[in-house]
């Protein structure tokens, strides 16, 4: 049955919050990133191998409002930081995910509570670029 569209109640996919918790503690034991461009790709790729693995669910992007998937962000939903050039925003449906050009990495919700961070390579964080 895979590439279902709908959500599914099925005791057997994990919850969308255990999946997130899931894609952190894969994130968080990733190599750093090191540019911007590193950092969103190692984004989706923890990402989708973590939905790949515990759900069914198709992975269509186009399909956000329906598919109860969790998917990475996207470029078209890039924006910048005021005063901080070197920081970009990626907004998606419950989070804000701010990347620093040295592919460090902060997730938030939309109220502003941290989630996740991680160090870029050169071993600063976001907002210490």
């Amino acid at each position: 049955m895979k590439g279902r569209l709908l959500k599914d109640s099925s005791p057997s996919i994990p919850s969308k919050s255990e999946r997130l918790r899931e894609f952190f503690r894969r994130l968080a034991r990733a190599p750093s990133a090191s540019s911007e461009v590193d950092a969103l790709a190692l984004i989706e790729e923890h990402m989708s191998q973590v939905e790949d693995e515990l759900t069914d669910l198709k992975n269509d992007p186009n399909q956000w409002r329906v598919i109860d998937r969790l998917f990475p962000p996207r470029p078209d939903n890039r924006r910048s930081v005021p005063n901080h050039s070197k920081i970009a925003r990626y907004r998606s449906r419950g989070h804000n995910t701010f990347i620093g050009e040295n592919g460090a990495i902060e997730i938030r919700t939309l109220k502003g509570d941290v989630e996740f961070t991680k160090k870029g390579a050169d071993g600063k964080e976001v907002w210490e670029q």
